[in-house]
């Protein structure tokens, strides 16, 4: 199938429903402050059942890529980012509202942010099969490297600390292991409990740890709209001095966008800073970076756009998030019987490409919404805010009890939105534990298949380089950390 059959598929009145759903409630998640594209994918995770798969699969991606839209908004106008991506525009994006140019800073987002993502897209076409054909000749020692590899960047990356990240990752990896022996079959970790014996529930996990963990983070905090400025519609575009830059920051920030975004544990919050960083290092007057530089707005942007849309790369050729978001998109994915990897594009191409097709129809409502409904929008920052927190507690309930008709899910998505509340005022992350309990099973199948290939010799990783490189990579992931303080002990002696 190829991409034009895919538009026909995805260009039918349920289809585009679902799209216009997922991109809209993601740029109102991008907007409103106190929940993220992460909750929101997993709160609504549990209705896609139902549907048919490419609709649920259309919403969830749009509600994902549809946030790095919105946060953008809230950056500017009112200098509070809504989203990870979107808070490096707050620097220049807000002074230059108060310049009375918002208006300029958001029509600049906008537009960049439709052409990173169609680059990002038409780069998504090439590279995912590529990568797919290639993955597709691993056998179990390679598929135990790339989890291997995936485990360390994120948590790596994931984090100030490296620990905090390993922590987060390794109970995500006990987690799945609850349940029944991949091998044997025996129980572990099921304490007797019958309703234990199948594992615990992606679903429960995720609306806890992202949804519950998230209202108990911020009940009681107030929003300050006290920083709205004045928006112009004619304000939008830029005048004729000031589209070279800002097209060339543009193109610069969907590179940079798009490789950090398909690294797992890299992804689009850290494109942002690190183009920001190139355009303020590239400019004849970096001393206007923070002062209202349109260039720290437009690159920035761009690279947050097409990060975003760079993390379906692993995702789809792989089987690997990159992201938070990604994982819980995945569950999306096993939910309806696919499993994303180097196989989905051969057995399953109508949801790969109706996936990417629909992503191209949400990127063209995306242009139309952040150019037409920017004051709705920030009227319902205003408005929204008191109701958001009991709003999202009682769908992280209904949504964890739905999808299986369990009362024991109700209380597993209490105690995990307990523990990510824990996390989030102790600074652990939450991703490696959510990327953990997805690629931890396809580790241990990889691992076990192997041991049993070799009669439990583990030399049977390193007699193939790629396994044997994957592996080497991971353990210098996990080394930098550790070693880098002493390099520099020994450097900073005369």
């Amino acid at each position: 199938m190829d991409i034009l059959q895919a538009f026909i598929n995805v260009l039918n009145p349920t289809t585009l429903l679902f799209i216009f759903l997922g991109v809209t409630l993601g740029e109102l998640v991008g907007v409103l402050p106190g929940i993220s594209s992460p909750a929101a994918v997993a709160l609504l995770l549990p209705t896609t059942y139902a549907l048919a798969p490419i609709n649920g699969l259309a919403m969830l991606a749009g509600i994902w890529y549809g946030s790095s839209y919105g946060g953008i908004i809230t950056s500017v106008l009112l200098n509070i980012p809504g989203e990870g991506d979107s808070v490096i525009s707050t620097l220049d994006g807000y002074q230059m509202a108060k310049q009375g140019r918002g208006s300029l800073a958001l029509g600049v987002s906008a537009f960049g942010g439709f052409i990173a993502g169609t680059i990002a897209l038409i780069a998504l076409q090439f590279v995912g099969p590529s990568v797919a054909k290639l993955a597709v000749r691993f056998g179990p020692q390679e598929y135990f490297g790339l989890m291997f590899f995936g485990l360390a960047l994120v948590s790596w990356l994931s984090g100030k600390s490296i620990l905090k990240g390993m922590v987060s990752c390794a109970l995500g990896l006990l987690i799945g292991t609850v349940g029944g022996d991949i091998v044997s079959g025996e129980s572990r970790l099921t304490f007797d409990q019958n309703v234990l014996l199948d594992g615990i529930g992606f679903v429960p996990v995720v609306v806890g740890l992202f949804g519950l963990g998230e209202v108990l983070h911020t009940v009681g905090e107030q929003l300050d709209v006290s920083g709205k400025t004045h928006f112009s519609f004619r304000g939008l575009f830029p005048r004729k001095g000031e589209w070279s830059p800002s097209i060339w920051s543009t193109l610069r920030g969907t590179v940079m966008g798009f490789v950090a975004g398909a690294i797992p544990g890299v992804g689009p919050t850290n494109a942002t800073f690190i183009e920001y960083a190139v355009e303020k290092g590239l400019s004849k007057t970096p001393e206007k970076f923070g002062t209202g530089a349109l260039e720290g707005v437009a690159g920035p942007g761009a690279a947050g756009h097409a990060g975003t849309i760079a993390g379906m790369v692993p995702l789809l050729s792989l089987g690997i998030p990159a992201s938070g978001t990604a994982a819980i998109l995945m569950g999306g994915f096993i939910i309806h019987g696919l499993f994303p990897g180097p196989l989905l594009y051969r057995e399953h191409p109508d949801i790969v490409w109706g996936l990417i097709a629909s992503l191209y129809i949400g990127n063209v409502m995306l242009l139309l919404m952040n150019t037409l409904l920017i004051p709705f929008l920030v009227w319902i920052v205003e408005m929204a805010r008191p109701y958001i927190a009991p709003l999202i507690g009682v769908l992280t309930l209904i949504g964890a009890f739905c999808l299986n008709n369990n009362p024991f899910d109700i209380w597993l998505a209490i105690c995990f939105g307990i523990l990510g509340y824990i996390f989030r005022i102790g600074g652990f992350p939450l991703a490696p534990m959510v990327i953990a309990l997805v690629l931890g099973r396809k580790a241990e199948t990889g691992l076990r298949q192997s041991l049993q290939m070799s009669g439990g010799d583990f030399t049977v990783f390193f007699t193939r380089p790629v396994s044997a490189a994957l592996i080497a990579l991971a353990v210098m992931v996990l080394l930098v950390p550790l070693v880098s303080p002493w390099i520099r002990r020994l450097r900073s002696r005369p």
